[in-house]
């Protein structure tokens, strides 16, 4: 292993284990900016407990990414202006081709447009673009694109009607410490 990839390794470690679990916003910020090469719009939060991997990550302004949820920004993920994702989402870019003899990795970038709102452990699978204004339940497996205004749940994740458009909410969430209390 090369040294870069040990730095690498440290790096998303100290973040994920203590910066991710132990420091306030400003320094938590701070640090995946700085040494993850997290993107993160103006007043943007990502709340303690979440797992960040990748340098390839993308967050618009007024955007919440909840406790607990796990981020791969290994291959392309872009998450736009306004967007809310709820505790222990999981949004993976990387897969594996099963048919494969040799199991090869496949990449299939993930893009979730503004003001999209991803329930609880929902489940958004590479190669998914999530259209602005959609709503993923909690608890659904996105398999597929999701068309914009559109609230969609279940495994695998169906319509299941459309949602209103013209919205113009800004998220904004900075819990104190590891509660729900702003």
């Amino acid at each position: 292993m090369t040294i870069k990839r040990y730095t690498s390794a440290l790096l998303y470690w100290l973040g994920n284990h203590f910066f991710m679990n132990w420091t306030p916003y400003l320094l938590r910020h701070w640090f995946l900016r700085e040494f993850c090469n997290v993107k993160l719009g103006h007043n943007s939060s990502i709340c303690m407990g979440c797992f960040i991997t990748g340098r390839k990550l993308e967050i618009g302004n007024n955007s919440v990414i909840n406790r607990y949820s796990y981020l791969d920004g290994r291959v392309s993920l872009k998450i736009g202006h306004n967007v809310n994702i709820s505790h222990y989402a999981l949004i993976q870019t990387l897969t594996h081709d099963p048919q494969n003899i040799d199991f090869n990795c496949q990449e299939k970038p993930v893009v979730i447009h503004d003001y999209v709102w991803i329930g609880a452990r929902a489940i958004i699978c590479p190669g998914v673009t999530i259209g602005e204004g959609a709503v993923v339940a909690a608890g659904a497996v996105v398999t597929k694109d999701v068309a914009p205004f559109t609230i969609v749940g279940g495994n695998p994740a169906t319509f299941i009607k459309n949602r209103t458009k013209g919205l113009r909410y800004q998220t904004r969430y900075f819990p104190l410490f590891d509660t729900d209390i702003q």
